[in-house]
C-alpha cells in the first residue's frame, strides 16, 4: 500500500484541491498567505485546563468573555483566504470552543448527554465563517470531508472523560503537524485509551476506533495496524504473526470537568 510518510501533507493537498475546485480565482491568489489569531483561545485554554485535560467550568462560567470574543471572531473569518494547515488548525479550535460554550450554556451537567439531544451535537446554532452550523456539520461535513486525516479524532474533544484530552493551548496552523503527533502519542500511552496485552494478544481501545475505523483504516490495512505505529509492542506481534484482537473500552460519557 502505497502511503504518504505525513498523513497531514496528503491531507493538505485534499483541501487544497476541494479549496480550488469551489473557489477557482483562489489559484490566482494561491491559499497559504493569511493566518488566523489564537491567542484570545490559547490564553483561555491555559488559565482554564489542566495538565489532564481537564476543564474548570466554574470559572469560565464566571467570565467567559474571551472564548465569546474568540467565537465572535470565528463567525466572519474568510477561510478560503487561509493556508490549509491553518483551515484545519481553526476548524478544530473552533469545534473545541463551541463545545465549551455548549457546556456553559447548559451547566451545570454532569454529562454532555444529560444536554437534550435536539440541543447538543445536531443543533445549528454556532456560527463559522458566516454558516450556521452544529457540531455534526463541523466534525462529519467539513474536517473529516475534506481531510485525510485521522488524528483530528485525537484532537476534536467532546467535553467528555472518554474524549481525548483538551490541550492547554490552541491549535496552530505552523504547529498542527507537531501538535497532532503530540496528541496521538498522549492517547496511545494512557490505558484509559489503549492498552495492550502481549501474553493474550488483545488489544483494549478507545470506542474512536471503533466509531471512525473507516478514518483509521484509510491510513492503516487494520486498526490494530494502525496502532502499531504508535505502540512497538503492537507493532512487534504483528510482525511476529500474532493475531491481534480488538476489544473495545468503555467510554466514560461524564463531564471533563475538574473536581
Amino acid at each position: 500500500m502505497n502511503q504518504s510518510p505525513n498523513p497531514l501533507a496528503r491531507s493538505l493537498v485534499v483541501v487544497t484541491l476541494a479549496t480550488l475546485a469551489l473557489h477557482p480565482s483562489a489559484a490566482a491568489q494561491a491559499p497559504g498567505s493569511a493566518r488566523f489569531d489564537h491567542s484570545g483561545l490559547d490564553r483561555l485554554l491555559k488559565a482554564r485546563v489542566d495538565a489532564d485535560g481537564q476543564v474548570d467550568y466554574g470559572r469560565l462560567r464566571g467570565d467567559s468573555r474571551e472564548l465569546d470574543a474568540y467565537l465572535a471572531s470565528l463567525a466572519t473569518v474568510a477561510l478560503s483566504g487561509l493556508a490549509p494547515e491553518e483551515q484545519l488548525a481553526l476548524q478544530i479550535n473552533a469545534y473545541n470552543a463551541f463545545t465549551l460554550r455548549l457546556i456553559l450554556d447548559h451547566h451545570p451537567v454532569a454529562s454532555i448527554k444529560d444536554i437534550p439531544s435536539g440541543e447538543r451535537w445536531r443543533a445549528r446554532r454556532f456560527r463559522l465563517a458566516g454558516e450556521t452550523l452544529s457540531l455534526d456539520d463541523l466534525e462529519h461535513q467539513r474536517i473529516r470531508r475534506q481531510f485525510d486525516e485521522p488524528r483530528i479524532h485525537f484532537a476534536l474533544v467532546c467535553a467528555a472523560r472518554g474524549c481525548p484530552p483538551l490541550r492547554r493551548e490552541a491549535y496552530e496552523g505552523s504547529r498542527l503537524a507537531e501538535q497532532l503527533a503530540d496528541q496521538s502519542r498522549r492517547m496511545h500511552q494512557d490505558e484509559r485509551f489503549v492498552r495492550f496485552e502481549a501474553a493474550t494478544g488483545v488489544l483494549h481501545l478507545t470506542h474512536l476506533y471503533d466509531w471512525y475505523g473507516d478514518d483509521f483504516r484509510k491510513q492503516a490495512p487494520s486498526v490494530a495496524e494502525y496502532v502499531g505505529r504508535e505502540l512497538p509492542a503492537v507493532r512487534a506481534a504483528l510482525d511476529a504473526g500474532v493475531q491481534v484482537r480488538v476489544r473495545w473500552l468503555p467510554y466514560d460519557w461524564s463531564l471533563n470537568a475538574q473536581p
